[in-house]
C-alpha cells in the first residue's frame, strides 16, 4: 500500500490570535506546518490559500481554535486519512528565553465510525 502526503513547512504568517487584545487586534507572527495524507489528489497551492484564507478572515483567542478551524476546512474539502498541523507563536507577549511556543494538532481518520 502507498501512503501519500502533501506539506507545507515554516510557512510564516500573521493571525489575530491572543488571550490579550492587543495580539487581537495588531496580529502575532506564527510559523505553520501542515500534513495532509489523503487518497485523493491535494493541491498544496489550494492548501496553501485555505490556510491564508482562514488565518486573514478570522480572529482566535487560543492557537487551538486555529489548528481546528483549519483541520474542519482540510476535512470537508480532501477527506483526508490524517491531518498534522503544527502553529508555533514566534512573538510572545511577556518576555521569554525561547524562540517558539506553540500547538500540534493530529486528527487520523477513525475505520470505525
Amino acid at each position: 500500500m502507498i501512503r501519500r502526503s502533501v506539506f507545507i513547512e515554516g510557512m510564516k504568517l500573521y493571525v489575530k490570535c491572543g488571550v490579550f487584545e492587543e495580539e487581537r487586534k495588531l496580529g502575532v507572527q506564527i510559523l505553520m506546518d501542515v500534513k495532509v495524507e489523503s487518497k485523493e489528489f491535494v493541491d498544496y497551492q489550494e492548501l496553501h490559500n485555505l490556510i491564508f484564507t482562514i488565518v486573514n478572515k478570522n480572529q482566535f483567542i487560543y492557537l487551538e481554535e486555529l489548528g481546528e478551524s483549519l483541520l474542519n476546512k482540510i476535512k470537508g474539502k480532501w477527506h483526508p486519512e490524517l491531518v498534522i498541523i503544527r502553529i508555533a507563536k514566534l512573538s510572545m507577549p511577556f518576555q521569554n528565553s525561547f524562540s517558539k511556543a506553540g500547538v500540534e494538532i493530529i486528527w487520523e481518520k477513525d475505520d470505525r465510525t
